[in-house]
């Protein structure tokens, strides 16, 4: 946790998820992150249902909810986390 935030649900979790220092703050980075977080949560659970048709699919199936659980973290940590954990979850872009 870094320490002007106190109350930020998904500062350890963020820790965990990326190394490193976190990169610049940046006002564009939160709705990006959303908007990936979005794209990238359908595009798996099109996979997955691509994945229940196929008898010998379920390790595809497996690493896909994996991706999906990630892009649903890049979610919920756009709406409810501190700008310095959506910087250093959405990572060095620019």
């Amino acid at each position: 946790m870094h320490s002007r935030c106190k109350s930020c649900l998904y500062c350890h979790v963020t820790q965990y998820v990326s190394l490193g220092d976190p990169p610049p703050v940046k006002t564009w980075k939160r709705p990006l992150l959303f908007v990936a977080g979005i794209a990238l949560t359908v595009s798996t659970v099109m996979a997955l249902q691509f994945a229940w048709e196929r008898a010998g699919a379920t390790f595809f199936a497996a690493i896909t909810t994996i991706v999906m659980g990630l892009g649903l973290l890049g979610v919920a940590i756009s709406f409810r986390g501190c700008d310095v954990c959506v910087a250093r979850y959405l990572g060095k872009t620019l």
